[in-house]
């Protein structure tokens, strides 16, 4: 549909609020007065453990092709159409020039396509949102 009526999409968080980076484990806490992650229930100590499959994976793919599984992630949308401008959130120089190199990875397309097999396999632990944020996202 998006492409039919000509209009872009820009994926929020698709660094997953930095998970995808790969600097979380179950015993991550976050900092109450300045980040809500600890209120969203994929943060949750048991979801984070059970979704650090989605990380392993992203190294398994990035790692013998010299990048990184936050790069892999973004390559990864970047490739799927032109209208699909992914736009991570940064407070790091360092992560904004790795984000950046992302726009020009060396991937064939059947990699890619192997990348989200492998992960679409993957079941993912927590909603999004708490409970009420979950039920207005939901509607019909």
């Amino acid at each position: 549909m998006l492409e039919e009526l000509g209009i872009g999409f820009v994926p929020y968080s698709p660094l997953n609020r930095g998970f995808l980076g790969g600097d979380m484990t179950e015993y991550t806490r976050f900092d109450s007065g300045n980040d809500n992650r600890n209120t969203l229930p994929r943060f949750a100590p048991d979801a984070l453990r059970s979704n650090l499959m989605v990380v392993e994976l992203l190294n398994r793919f990035s790692r013998p092709r010299g990048i990184t599984g936050a790069q892999a992630a973004l390559g990864w949308l970047l490739q799927k159409h032109d209208w699909i401008v992914p736009i991570p959130g940064t407070t790091k120089l360092s992560h904004l020039e790795e984000n950046i190199r992302a726009a020009n990875l060396a991937v064939r397309p059947e990699e890619w396509n192997e990348l989200e097999a492998t992960l679409s396999s993957v079941e993912i632990t927590g909603d999004r949102y708490p409970a009420e944020q979950q039920r207005q996202i939901q509607r019909n």
